[in-house]
């Protein structure tokens, strides 16, 4: 790969431009300049950039077998899919991680593989599985809320003491807004008073999932930020007020560009992305990174 200087780079959320030096398809710096390097130079002041999105989509190894295009992932912005696979029974734990392994060798966009599970699916063997397979994240069906208290969260805190996964509560049928309420305040009691790593509400689908979320189940700083060190991908945009609006609060972002390691996935309302391309992401320490995300959306 070259090397390379970003010049003129208006971060969303910065306040002076910056000059970004790209090193074999990494960030080796940010600063205001680099007068003194005979790098090839790129001029990005027309647009603001940020970080490419990492998306949840639960559905997506079946999205990708029926349809295959990513027009609507890359579209906005997304160069990452966080997805699980299904585990109805333990003996079936490492037939269905293989089976989603194969199905993703499909995807354009780089992924991260978790499970999706009931309560009592819960147990040390399972949780030793998942810190064999990497697996970093955990969907739990809390429709049935109450089964929760079946779980030896004791073995189980003790299981996470060498991979502490994080737990995703997910509703397997949207339940009405009353019982929605208390099995989630269940979950949220529960998780909190055993000590478990876990998120307090649903994760939503496709959509960018928030710093937050990203730094938990140990995604960030893989993804979800540009700082030195990390691989240049990012999103371009173009700043549109909206007409008769000088409110600079109310400023839109029109994605124009998306590049994902160096290679164009977007570009001017056309996807570029390819089947196959898709890489996964492997996370060996999971929650562990909370360091200050300085350009993000």
């Amino acid at each position: 790969m070259t090397s390379y200087i970003l010049e003129q780079v208006r971060m969303i959320g910065g306040s002076e431009p910056v000059s970004i030096l790209v090193e074999e398809g990494m960030i080796s710096a940010i600063r205001s300049s680099f007068p003194h390097y005979r790098f090839m130079r790129g001029h990005v002041s027309p647009f603001v950039m940020g970080p490419t999105h990492v998306f949840c989509d639960l559905e997506y190894p079946e999205y990708l077998q029926h349809q295959g295009s990513m027009d609507e992932y890359t579209a906005k912005g997304c160069t990452t899919i966080l997805t699980a696979f299904p585990l109805e029974y333990e003996y079936e734990f490492e037939q269905n991680w293989r089976g989603i392994k194969k199905a993703m060798q499909l995807s354009p966009l780089d992924f991260i593989i978790g499970m999706k599970t009931t309560p009592q699916r819960i147990t040390p063997g399972i949780i030793r599985k998942c810190r064999a397979r990497k697996v970093p994240v955990i969907w739990v069906d809390i429709m049935d809320a109450d089964a929760l208290t079946v779980i030896p969260w004791g073995w189980i805190r003790e299981a996470l003491n060498h991979y502490p996964i994080t737990f995703v509560p997910f509703f397997s049928t949207e339940p009405d807004t009353q019982t929605r309420e208390r099995h989630l305040r269940i979950w949220q009691n529960t998780m909190k008073s055993v000590k478990i790593p876990h998120i307090g509400v649903p994760i939503g689908q496709k959509v960018p999932l928030k710093p937050e979320v990203l730094r938990k189940i140990g995604i960030h700083p893989h993804r979800g930020i540009l700082s030195p060190g990390r691989e240049i991908s990012y999103n371009l945009y173009l700043e549109k007020v909206p007409e008769g609006d000088l409110l600079v609060r109310d400023t839109q972002h029109v994605l124009k560009c998306t590049m994902s390691k160096g290679e164009c996935l977007f570009l001017n309302g056309h996807p570029t992305a390819y089947r196959g391309k898709g890489e996964e992401i492997v996370i060996r320490t999971p929650g562990f990174f909370v360091e200050p995300t300085p350009y993000r959306l």
